[in-house]
């Protein structure tokens, strides 16, 4: 009777650790899933807290594959931009016991958080938006490191599902005061841009707000073969000497305007 004391004693004390270990476990751990999550795209940096209740910051990894001097085998550069502010988040435990992720975000500049709720088939994010002051487009990777543009950013966004078939809602996102190093016009202008999921395919639409630099535009995005997008750009005629050389650098040219295309 004794040995099965001491034996219940220790299987209670092993609970017990598990039980801490879970309940403080690092928010660094959210990085882990995160990335594992989103194929190595996205990562958590200066992380603090627990992987329940944390904060740290959003990182958006663009991962290029060169051939080292030699010509023997492949290596990986990591070039990434971090989002500007942090983001904080609250994880509930007990619904995680029967499959269901039940969580809330708020990312630095946010008005409210936003929930995010789901299983194994399917996660949904309640609307929201954020705006960042200025990003640097151009660390995200091919295409937008050809030309390397920055603007400031406005995200909103409705009700949206991420399903295993496809995405499902309405974003739209403000590029403002967009800039590039290769051209001396600052800033070519201001756009707009509308992803809208509706199962399998995300339609994409593209419309100038304001400046020099007009672009229209529209393609698709699927999970499999990324972004294809074709979009008509034309420059105002007050600025089309200097504006001309950078259209010649992103597009083909077709009449009275430059063809733009990414992923065709």
């Amino acid at each position: 009777m004794k040995t099965i004391g001491w034996i219940g004693m220790a299987i209670a004390a092993l609970l017990g650790a598990a039980i801490a270990l879970a309940a403080f476990a690092p928010a660094s751990l959210a990085d882990v899933a995160l990335r594992s999550a989103t194929s190595g795209r996205l990562a958590l940096a200066e992380t603090s807290g627990t992987v329940w209740r944390g904060s740290g910051r959003i990182v958006l990894i663009d991962v290029a594959r060169t051939r080292p001097e030699g010509g023997a085998g492949n290596s990986m550069v990591l070039a990434g931009v971090a989002i500007p502010g942090r983001i904080d988040w609250e994880l509930r435990a007990l619904p995680l016991l029967v499959g269901v992720v039940d969580a809330g975000f708020r990312l630095e500049g946010m008005a409210a958080p936003v929930r995010l709720a789901g299983n194994i088939n399917e996660v949904r994010i309640g609307a929201g938006g954020f705006a960042l002051p200025s990003v640097e487009l151009g660390r995200l990777g091919s295409p937008w490191n050809t030309f390397r543009p920055v603007a400031s950013l406005a995200l909103r966004w409705e009700g949206m599902a991420f399903r295993s078939t496809g995405f499902e809602g309405r974003a739209t996102i403000e590029l403002r005061d967009l800039a590039s190093a290769l051209s001396p016009v600052r800033p070519l202008g201001s756009y707009r841009i509308e992803v809208v999921g509706s199962g399998a395919s995300t339609a994409v639409t593209m419309a100038t707000l304001a400046g020099p630099l007009q672009i229209t535009g529209n393609g698709t995005w699927n999970a499999r073969s990324g972004l294809s997008f074709r979009g008509l750009a034309r420059s105002d005629p007050s600025e089309e000497a200097r504006i001309s050389s950078f259209l010649n650098l992103v597009g083909k040219r077709e009449g009275d305007a430059t063809v733009i295309t990414i992923g065709q």
